[in-house]
Order: C-alpha cells, then sequence, then structure tokens
C-alpha cells in the first residue's frame, strides 16, 4: 500500500495498517516504529481524528513493548487532540483505551469495570449488522476480563449475552475474536469443573482458522495455567508457548541489531568528541530523571503503605443493627425483610467473618446464601446495607485486609512465597491475587512485604 501512496495521507495509512499488523504477530518494537512513521505522515495533512487513530494504536504498541512512559505521553496527547470530539466520542474513546491498556497491564478487574461502562455507553448506537459484531467482540473480551478478575458468576452472565449477540450475527464466517469466545467457554467449563467440556473448547480455540501466534500463545498459557491435561500434553503445548516466545526474542533482537548497525554508521560519520559530550549529557540527564521518578514513585508507594498501617491501627467499626440504628448505605431497592430477620443475618455475618469463611476458595453468593441461612437477596441488601459493597468487591475486600494484617501481626509471613499468600486468602492464582491486591490497597503485595520487612529490621 505504502508502495503505491499518491501522498502523504494515503502513505500514512498505509503505515497505519502495517503496523497493526505488526501489532497482531507480536513484533510490537516494529510495530512502534512503523506507526512512529504514520504520525508523522499524517501531522502533514492535518487530519486531526485520523492521527488520533493512529496515536490509540501507537499507545498500545508501546505498553505491549514495555515504552510506559511513551505510552502515557500519547495517551495525554490523544487527550489533548480529542478536545474537539463530540462529548459521546470523547468518553468512548476514554473508556475503550482505558481497558485496553488495564488489559495489557494485566489489571483485568479495572478493565473489566472500563469495558463495561463502554459497552453500556454505545447502546445508544442503532443496531446494524456491524454493531452485532461489535458488541459481541467487546462482551467476549469483558466475560475474558471478568474471569481473570475471578468474577466468575458475572462471566457466565455476560457469555450468555455473548451468545445472544452470536446469534443476531448473521454472516458467521469473519467473526472477529471468535478463538476468544471459544476460550472463554473453556476457562468457565474449568470453574464448572466440566473438563472434558473444556479440553473441548480449548482445542476449538487453538485450531481455530486465521488465529495468530500470539493467541495461540494466551489460549495455551490459559490451558496449562488450568492443569487439566496430562503431563505428555501438557509437555507438547509448553513447547508450542516456549517456540513461540523465542520467535519473538529473535524478532525483537534482529531489530535491535540493525538499529545498531544504523547508529554505528551514523556515529562515525560524525564529530567524535561531540558525540561523547552529547552522550555523557544524555546520560546524566537519564539518570538524575530516572533517580527523581524513583524517589516520587518511591514516596507515593510509602504513602500507601503508611496509609494501610494506619487503617490497621485505627480500624473502621462496622455497622450493628440495634433498634434504633440508622445506616446511609441502605440499597435504594426496597425489600421486604423484618428487622428481626435483619439482626438474625448480621449477627450470621458477623461470624462468618470471624470464621474467615470469606476465604473459601470459590465460594459464590448462593453458597455464602446458605452458609448465613438465607437467600441471596438478603444476603445482597444486607451487603450493601452494612458494608456498603456488592458480593464480589466484599469478598475481595475481606480477603485483602485479612490478609494484610496477618502479614503484619505475624512476621514470619513475610517470609512465604506469594502463591501460599493467595492460597491462605482463598485466590487459586498468584496473578490474581496481586492484581486484586493492588486494586484494593494501590500497592503490590511485594511492595507491601518490602516496607513491612524493613520495618521490622530497623525495629530489632
Amino acid at each position: 500500500m505504502a508502495k503505491y501512496a499518491q501522498n502523504d495521507y494515503e502513505k500514512a495509512l498505509a503505515y497505519s495498517n502495517l503496523g497493526d499488523c505488526l501489532y497482531g504477530q507480536g513484533n510490537y518494537l516494529e510495530s512502534v516504529k512503523i506507526l512512529q512513521k504514520a504520525d508523522s505522515l499524517i501531522k502533514k495533512s492535518d487530519s486531526t481524528q485520523n492521527r488520533i487513530t493512529i496515536l490509540y494504536s501507537l499507545i498500545n504498541s508501546y505498553r505491549r513493548a514495555g515504552l510506559i512512559v511513551e505510552s502515557e505521553e500519547t495517551w495525554e496527547l490523544v487527550k489533548e487532540l480529542d478536545k474537539e470530539s463530540s462529548p459521546f466520542i470523547k468518553t468512548a474513546n476514554l473508556l475503550y483505551t482505558q481497558a485496553k491498556i488495564f488489559d495489557i497491564d494485566d489489571n483485568f478487574c479495572k478493565a473489566a469495570d472500563s469495558r463495561k461502562k463502554y459497552i453500556q455507553h454505545i447502546r445508544k448506537i442503532p443496531n446494524t449488522e456491524y454493531k452485532n459484531m461489535f458488541d459481541f467482540a467487546m462482551l467476549v473480551q469483558l466475560c475474558y476480563e471478568q474471569i481473570r478478575c475471578g468474577r466468575i458468576d458475572e462471566a457466565k452472565e455476560t457469555l450468555e449475552k455473548t451468545e445472544i449477540a452470536l446469534k443476531r450475527i448473521k454472516d458467521k464466517s469473519p467473526i472477529n475474536l471468535y478463538e476468544f469466545y471459544l476460550l472463554d467457554k473453556a476457562l468457565i467449563n474449568v470453574k464448572d469443573n466440566h473438563l472434558s467440556e473444556a479440553r473441548k473448547n480449548f482445542d476449538l480455540a487453538y485450531s481455530h482458522p486465521n488465529v495468530d501466534k500470539i493467541v495461540i500463545k494466551q489460549i495455551l498459557q490459559d490451558r496449562l495455567e488450568a492443569n487439566i491435561d496430562t503431563p505428555a500434553d501438557q509437555l507438547k503445548f509448553s513447547k508450542i508457548v516456549s517456540d513461540i516466545t523465542n520467535s519473538q526474542i529473535t524478532v525483537t533482537r534482529d531489530l535491535t541489531v540493525k538499529e545498531t548497525i544504523k547508529n554505528t554508521i551514523k556515529e562515525k560519520r560524525e564529530n567524535i568528541k561531540l558525540s561523547l559530550i552529547i552522550f555523557t549529557c544524555i546520560i546524566i540527564v537519564l539518570i538524575i530523571c530516572s533517580l527523581f521518578i524513583y524517589k516520587i514513585r518511591n514516596k507515593k508507594i510509602k504513602l500507601r503503605y503508611q496509609k494501610i498501617i494506619q487503617e490497621l491501627k485505627n480500624p473502621v467499626v462496622k455497622s450493628s443493627i440495634f433498634p434504633e440504628s440508622q445506616t446511609n448505605n441502605s440499597p435504594k431497592e426496597k425489600i421486604s425483610i423484618s428487622e428481626e430477620t435483619e439482626k438474625e443475618i448480621l449477627k450470621n455475618l458477623e461470624a462468618f467473618e470471624k470464621k474467615r469463611l470469606y476465604t473459601t476458595k470459590g465460594i459464590s453468593a448462593a453458597q455464602m446464601s446458605v452458609m448465613l441461612k438465607t437467600n441471596t437477596k438478603y444476603l445482597n441488601y444486607i451487603i450493601k446495607k452494612y458494608r456498603n459493597s456488592d458480593f464480589y468487591n466484599y469478598i475481595n475486600t475481606q480477603r485483602i485486609n485479612y490478609i494484610v494484617k496477618e502479614l503484619h501481626d505475624h512476621p514470619h509471613l513475610l517470609q512465604y512465597k506469594i502463591s501460599a499468600l493467595a492460597d491462605m486468602c482463598g485466590y487459586h492464582s498468584h496473578s490474581q491475587f496481586g492484581s486484586i491486591f493492588k486494586s484494593i490497597k494501590n500497592i503490590s503485595p511485594s511492595q507491601y512485604i518490602s516496607f513491612l520487612t524493613d520495618e521490622y529490621k530497623n525495629r530489632y
């Protein structure tokens, strides 16, 4: 396309398409390089909306390539350029990009929240064949994010909506992200312990036509994590993942070598003394900037840690029922429940918390209702009224607060692996535990443990 382009505008669009293709293949550094060319060309054509589209692609490529600072700077530039767009478009772009960034950062809970808001926002668009396919793609991604976040019941509801959207699509041949739909089904099968169905859906996702290597790698990584195959099959899948990873490393190394050769040739043409001076200045500036950024970042993290410790020393008193008590957290939905029943459920809830039953792995609202000798409707009402939360946030908050206090009160736990701590408070994987811990406390488990360890060393 670039070869036959007649002007800068056409060349920019050609480079943009090529950059997107390279991104899909996992060649993130090369994608960055091509999209940067596209951006430099589109600026000459004075087409703001097309430039915004290119920059959105560049944000994702930067982030996948590990260039977080460049990704954030480009994100700020896009928000500045997007001021002239309609409120509807701006909000849609904001929510979609936030979801994508959270996905790349493996922050699946926040990704699910942003994507759900995005889906609700774009419902105003009239139904068309394209709209049906787009809805399907968004719901597929939302379902995956909810699964990785641990919101299995929400994921099941989303999967039902996904299947409805799939039925509305008339032309079934070019359905985008169909392999991820199969992956969603497989992961939910695993959660429901339907392992034969899980293997079947994993196989269908893996063998779906036109699936690129990056998606294959993700499917197989999720399958290996599910641990549902024989050792021989696991070894086979591990080798495929390893081969794809090595291929990505080779591409990155080749690109780095090419860039190094170019820089070497350029340096030979320049004055050696001037080059050394410039190089030295750049190194000094980078070191100063890195130290400055590190200090600011470390200070922010330390403040978050201190906030956690302060909350441990001054815990918030939870609401209890008394005849005269009133709470400001009453749910908007009014339900018919007697004061006696409300007291009994709250009493059982406090016993549930005291026994730390929230650490039960895979606990659902239905299971908890049985434990509290009530139904899910009353359970959700009580949690909202007296804990100001929904079921999933309540369980996650209880678990994280529990492990935070345990680590603070029992120094020997600081030597445990993250996976062991995750298991203690009811999570199946350390990645899910780490993501939820950070989303609630704004600090990672390892950072919290590091600060606690230093504190105990200084104390003793």
